[in-house]
């Protein structure tokens, strides 16, 4: 077996070490595929969607099935080490099996936010010391389409974000121990 040094770069995920941890982006990935869609010359956007959105309460014409399809599953890959897009990308992936034209715009918002900051990713800090924050948070009946509740979480370990999750529920049942307290702190030896 060769050692082959440090991990730099493996599908599509770049790999940078430093002093103060270690960063993983897909800066590369992402100046691709606005090449691909034709999106490097585009206005830059601040935000990955609308606040308020109201997308999928619309209607537009159909756009190509594949073409959405494949557009959304790069999104979903990317959000791997894009957390500020995941929110946006979870959207648009509900309408993969009927794209309209109005998704198809909020997609552009998307690659438009990723043109501003390509080169964005996750830190992963050196620290003496490892202590995990898990974050919740339920949204009751909150989706104008289809009136289902939204969950999620996040979990930090130090102070770098590992997982995070939205799951989408037909009911939603909460059991809350101590209504004032939503965060909680575990400390490892």
């Amino acid at each position: 077996m060769k050692d082959l040094g440090k991990l730099k770069y493996f599908l599509g995920i770049e790999i940078a070490y430093s002093k103060n941890g270690i960063f993983i982006s897909q800066r590369k990935y992402v100046l691709d595929l606005l090449k691909e869609t034709g999106k490097l010359g585009c206005r830059t956007s601040t935000v990955p969607i609308e606040q308020n959105h109201k997308i999928g309460s619309e209607e537009s014409a159909p756009v190509e099935k594949a073409q959405y399809q494949r557009l959304v599953g790069k999104l979903i890959y990317l959000s791997h080490t894009r957390p500020d897009i995941a929110y946006a990308v979870s959207v648009v992936s509900q309408f993969m099996h009927d794209p309209r034209e109005r998704y198809m715009q909020a997609v552009d918002k998307i690659l438009q936010y990723l043109k501003s900051s390509p080169g964005k990713g996750l830190l992963f800090k050196r620290e003496d010391t490892l202590t995990m924050k898990i974050y919740i948070d339920a949204d009751y009946a909150g989706s104008i389409t289809d009136r289902k509740s939204t969950s999620g979480y996040c979990m930090f370990l130090g102070d770098s974000l590992v997982t995070w999750m939205k799951i989408i529920l037909d009911y939603l049942k909460i059991k809350v121990d101590n209504p004032c307290n939503y965060t909680v702190t575990i400390s490892l030896p």
